[in-house]
């Protein structure tokens, strides 16, 4: 079972966009313990990759997809110099896509989602 500050973004129909995540929230998930964060990651694949079994090479690969997601969304936001000149590209699920340096600019958003 996620933790209870986390039950009712799963309990929605709407996409899960990462940016828009609290600070607090991001880093009350990046100091899960072990166990409960792989409940909430669990969650989340449940919730966006029903077909993936869990266990499998491609669970595992999303799974790793989503803890090193929060890591990096950490750090984008916390270091001036990347979120000033990078632009984060996120996935409608809640996994950054890519980072990509604004001197090959995509367009006039910090924020692209794709």
């Amino acid at each position: 079972m996620p933790p209870y500050f986390l039950r009712e973004r799963l309990n929605t129909d709407s996409y899960f966009y990462l940016h828009e995540l609290e600070d607090e929230v991001l880093n009350e998930i990046l100091q899960l313990p072990f166990e409960e964060l792989d409940n909430y990651i669990y969650a989340l694949i449940c919730r966006f990759y029903s077909n993936i079994p869990k266990g499998s090479d491609r669970y595992i690969k999303i799974s790793t997809a989503y803890k090193s997601s929060f890591i990096l969304e950490k750090l984008y936001r916390s270091n001036s110099m990347l979120h000033e000149n990078y632009t984060a590209i996120y996935t409608k699920t809640g996994l950054i896509r890519e980072v990509v340096n604004d001197l090959y600019a995509i367009g006039t958003e910090k924020v692209a989602i794709h």
